[in-house]
């Protein structure tokens, strides 16, 4: 008997490790063009994507795809060749980063999105994957893209955010700083330390299908215990060395998703460059504006919202499909009730916010917001901290 369970606790200490060394075509590759990168994540996504709309693949397809924006020749002429290198979050897809990606072309920079393995196909298709392949892939393509720009920033949204700042904080002689939007450093649950324990037995907790192209409903246990190791891991990095590398860091107090908290105090104790800028998004607290922190408050009844979401900071209310007067509406907290669902998915006066028991005295169906009315404001913000920092 005994033979035999440590044999099971062998396999299953071993499972991670055959899991990382197995190799993924949405990997980027070392020294890889970015073209070729884009054509070969076209090609397998085409071939494993789970389609919401089979009559809209083409769509959905470029929806989920890495891409690149180039400045306007002839609006940019003569300016620095700067790039910025952006990556989404865990079940995201570069979908997610097209607002922020369009807008700091509009301002003169060279944008790309990479496409993290496991995500823009099927939730499933997380199960396999590691950190280190999301890592690895965020290093060749920034370690590529440092070849072609005159100055390189790096940047993301959640997970990706955790990405970029690891990468900058090995490459601060190299990299000109960091745009975190809602970055990862600690999952907002007191018990995520658990989903490593459950991960090697365990897929999912739950596992609805996807109404939405652009993003999965579900993650899977496997997935999760990844990204509680990855924000352990980056957070230590990072707190432990503190450098004066720019960094700029957009989120929201009520972040359901990431610690709010734990991300202001890594801010305060490892970005101490004076240079570096802290954007809060709040319900609770007073605007105000510091030298290195900004304060906005999030009680807007007039959009009917009240305080934003994780994925809300970055997104654009004019977004035809996640803005204010978008096709899609964030309802997934109620995935499990599909006539709330439904009636939260079409309530022309709904509010929107991030959940809480104010929320829902607003509304019993509301959604989670999925834009910031704020955006065009805060990317300002960001345009001018990347030109004021590219020397």
């Amino acid at each position: 008997m005994w033979p035999k369970v440590l044999m099971f606790g062998f396999c299953c200490w071993l499972c991670p490790v055959w899991a990382a060394g197995s190799e993924v075509e949405l990997e980027y590759r070392q020294s890889e063009p970015f073209q070729q990168y884009v054509e070969r994540a076209k090609d397998y996504v085409r071939q494993h994507k789970v389609w919401v709309d089979e009559s809209q693949q083409d769509r959905e397809l470029q929806a989920v795809l890495p891409f690149e924006l180039m400045p306007d020749e002839e609006v940019c002429r003569g300016t620095e060749k700067i790039g910025i290198l952006l990556s989404h979050g865990l079940s995201d897809s570069p979908f997610s980063m097209r607002d922020p990606a369009l807008s700091l072309q509009q301002s003169c920079y060279q944008v790309r999105v990479i496409l993290l393995a496991g995500h823009g196909t099927q939730s499933a298709d997380l199960i396999p994957i590691s950190r280190q392949m999301w890592r690895d892939s965020f290093r060749h393509a920034a370690d590529a893209f440092q070849q072609e720009v005159d100055v390189l920033y790096v940047g993301g949204f959640s997970t990706g955010g955790a990405l970029a700042i690891e990468y900058a904080w090995q490459h601060a002689d190299s990299v000109a700083g960091a745009v975190l939007f809602s970055p990862l450093f600690k999952v907002n649950s007191s018990i995520d330390w658990v989903s490593p324990l459950l991960a090697p037995f365990k897929d999912w907790l739950d596992n609805y299908p996807s109404d939405d192209f652009a993003k999965y409903a579900s993650i899977p246990v496997p997935a999760i215990a990844e990204v509680y190791k990855l924000a352990k891991e980056v957070r230590k990095k990072i707190a432990d060395n503190p450098k004066d590398l720019p960094v700029f860091i957009a989120l929201s107090a009520e972040d359901q998703t990431v610690d709010s908290k734990v991300t202001e105090t890594v801010f305060q104790k490892a970005m101490v460059g004076p240079r570096s800028q802290m954007v809060l998004y709040s319900k609770d607290q007073r605007s105000t504006n510091t030298d290195r922190l900004k304060i906005y408050n999030t009680r807007w009844p007039e959009n009917n919202i009240l305080g934003l979401s994780h994925m809300a900071i970055h997104g654009n209310p004019e977004n035809p499909y996640y803005g204010a007067r978008g096709t899609y509406r964030i309802c997934g907290w109620y995935l499990s009730d599909p006539e709330l669902y439904q009636t939260c998915r079409s309530d022309p006066d709904n509010w929107f916010g991030e959940g809480s028991d104010e929320l829902t005295d607003k509304s019993q169906h509301a959604a989670r917001v999925s834009w910031n009315p704020n955006f065009s404001s805060l990317m300002k913000e960001v345009a001018f901290f990347l030109q004021a920092n590219a020397n």
